[in-house]
């Protein structure tokens, strides 16, 4: 028999977070949509995955922002620590 194909997951699923004033930590209430804000380093350890469990989420995307923003500077992995800088955009989502 063929194997059931596996479902990709759907924009919905991938954005799913609470709102953002819920997010703790947010660097100016700097967020981005989709689930992604300015956040500080600093009580995560510079860490997205830290940052997002802080909160009952799980991280999807990390990255270094431009200049207090949401430009991405460059791509982070979640369990990548963000040194020398005060800030960090982390993306997100509730636990499916």
């Amino acid at each position: 028999s063929e194997p059931a194909p596996t479902p990709s997951p759907s924009d919905s699923a991938m954005s799913a977070c609470l709102a953002y004033d819920q997010w703790p930590s947010v660097d100016g209430d700097v967020t981005c949509g989709s689930c992604r804000a300015l956040v500080l380093t600093a009580p995560f350890d510079g860490r997205c995955d830290t940052y997002c469990e802080s909160f009952g989420h799980v991280c999807s995307a990390a990255a270094e922002e431009q200049n207090e923003d949401c430009v991405v500077k460059y791509d982070a992995e979640c369990d990548q620590q963000i040194v020398g800088t005060s800030d960090m955009l982390c993306t997100c989502r509730l636990p499916n």
